[in-house]
């Protein structure tokens, strides 16, 4: 099963980013423009509620092991929760004024573009049959979703060069050999709100699907911290 939630990034207010860690904290201020720290604060603040409510843990109190896989670097590998046990995995992305996190028991992939973003597609990061049918950037924006969902899905990122992956409607249709067998992934578009387009690639075949919003729980944590603040106030759990 995999569980896809995503909120508006001004849904998201910045009282909540006290459910952030130091970490997170010193790389959110790293940050240069305001538009990318909203973006950043609205996309790792729903992955704890969400992770939070998964685990039945307090989501402020969730820390990330983010070791590469393949380079055992600690700062830059696939997020994965601390002491979470196996037989769960997420991922997240945000663009524009979307974020969006999904979560599975088993590994998982996601990316979510603005499709009205650009002008032309990335032609070198498609093969020739899907040069012949992206007929403008919303196509190139869905294609590019579901190739670097598959890429998210496996922790590879762009160590892998896309057009080596192809890719035609949700089919996998071609994989490099280090990432597997095409019918080893499901694959999903998923509903989100335009102009906005997202796919979901996850290591294993016929995976049931869930796309709902996260404003609710984004406003339930936001009430509680409303009432901790307030004097005589007292939170609802």
């Amino acid at each position: 099963m995999a569980d896809v939630w995503y909120v508006r990034v001004d849904q998201v207010p910045e009282s909540l980013a006290v459910l952030l860690d130091g970490r997170d904290r010193a790389r959110r201020r790293r940050i240069l423009r305001a538009a990318d720290r909203n973006r950043f604060l609205a996309a790792w603040v729903l992955a704890r509620l969400v992770l939070g409510e998964r685990l039945g843990r307090d989501p402020g109190a969730l820390g990330f092991d983010r070791t590469c896989a393949h380079c055992g670097d600690t700062g830059h590998g696939k997020p994965v929760v601390e002491a979470a046990g196996p037989g769960l995995d997420f991922s997240l992305s945000h663009a524009g004024g979307l974020a969006v996190v999904a979560v599975s028991d088993r590994s998982v992939g996601l990316d979510v573009e603005d499709a009205t973003a650009g002008e032309r597609p990335l032609v070198t990061a498609l093969t020739e049959r899907e040069r012949a049918i992206c007929l403008d950037y919303a196509d190139f924006a869905r294609l590019w979703t579901r190739k670097e969902a598959v890429l998210k899905a496996v922790g590879k990122g762009l160590a892998v060069h896309p057009g080596r992956i192809e890719v035609l409607g949700s089919t996998l249709l071609a994989l490099p050999e280090e990432l597997g067998r095409p019918e080893d992934y499901t694959l999903r578009d998923l509903p989100l709100p335009a102009p906005y387009v997202g796919s979901l690639a996850v290591l294993g075949p016929g995976t049931p699907l869930s796309v709902r919003s996260g404003a609710g729980l984004v406003g339930a944590r936001r009430r509680v911290l409303d009432g901790v603040g307030r004097p005589g106030g007292r939170a609802i759990a």
